[in-house]
């Protein structure tokens, strides 16, 4: 009698490698800080609108801030971010994809000078330099790196 062989469970082929995975990693990095920074310039925007609404007598928990679409649209924006973030880490390392991260403390700032007409002081503007000056002193590495990859594959 023939000895029953149980089959192999078939593995489900894996996604193809894109040719350039860390320049699509970097651009998941930069889409999460745009959706990020969308996310927060909504929520100030709905903050502002519920600000004297209270709900339940609670408006220390911020609930009203829900009666907003520009609310539910920061709500949004965080989601794509996250997705967005998710998508970077795969294959970035997470100290890099953490430190590029930080170019949301450059976009967060300019948005509200630009888009709410909030004032940037002057120790601001500096602090804004410094960090833009950091990313692209942690860049340089990365983009030599990233071109050593390509030479090689």
């Amino acid at each position: 009698m023939e000895s029953l062989k149980t089959p192999e469970p078939v593995q489900p082929a894996s996604p193809p490698v894109p040719e350039h995975r860390a320049r699509a990693s970097m651009l998941a990095i930069l889409v999460s800080a745009l959706t990020g920074t969308a996310s927060e310039i909504f929520l100030k925007v709905g903050a502002a609108e519920t600000a004297g609404h209270s709900v339940f007598g609670l408006s220390w928990l911020g609930f009203s801030g829900l009666e907003s679409r520009s609310v539910w649209l920061a709500i949004l924006f965080t989601i794509l971010s996250f997705v967005a973030w998710v998508r970077a880490i795969r294959v970035v390392p997470l100290s890099l994809a953490f430190t590029f991260a930080n170019v949301v403390h450059i976009f967060v700032p300019l948005s509200c000078w630009l888009i709410l007409g909030e004032t940037i002081s002057p120790r601001r503007w500096v602090g804004i330099g410094l960090v833009l000056v950091g990313l692209m002193v942690i860049a340089r590495p990365f983009a030599q790196l990233d071109e050593k990859l390509d030479e090689a594959l």
